[in-house]
């Protein structure tokens, strides 16, 4: 997936994409509201992360359809109590309003938010 010359090793090197894994990384990141490509092994593991919790707390692939409804609002319920802070992405996310979403993540500049605090977590 990664380019020549990745050093999965060094979390804070930077990424290099190919052509094909840049294509696809462009449709994740406009997927969950980001306005760029991850620059670090850092923010590109944390960003996995992190679309995970969305995609977890949406219910999205893993009820169907007409359950939804209900298992957000029991996964809110856990989400505010072990991540309070994620809340406000993972109600945009849940409601289709990835637009606002982006709004949030330039906002409070989220993707670098999330590489420094996937390397402090690794030092």
């Amino acid at each position: 997936m990664l380019g020549v010359g990745a050093v999965i090793g060094d979390i804070s090197a930077a990424v290099v994409f190919t052509e094909p894994s840049e294509v696809l990384m462009r449709q994740v990141v406009a997927r969950y509201g980001f306005d760029r490509l991850p620059a670090t092994y850092g923010e590109l593991f944390a960003l996995f992360e992190y679309c995970d919790c969305l995609d977890a707390a949406s219910g999205v692939g893993m009820r169907p359809k007409d359950q939804l409804g209900e298992w957000q609002a029991a996964s809110f319920v856990v989400w505010r109590r072990k991540n309070p802070d994620l809340m406000p992405a993972i109600e945009l996310y849940c409601a289709g309003e990835i637009a606002q979403l982006r709004a949030l993540h330039l906002q409070e500049d989220t993707m670098t938010r999330l590489g420094r605090k996937y390397l402090e977590f690794r030092d």
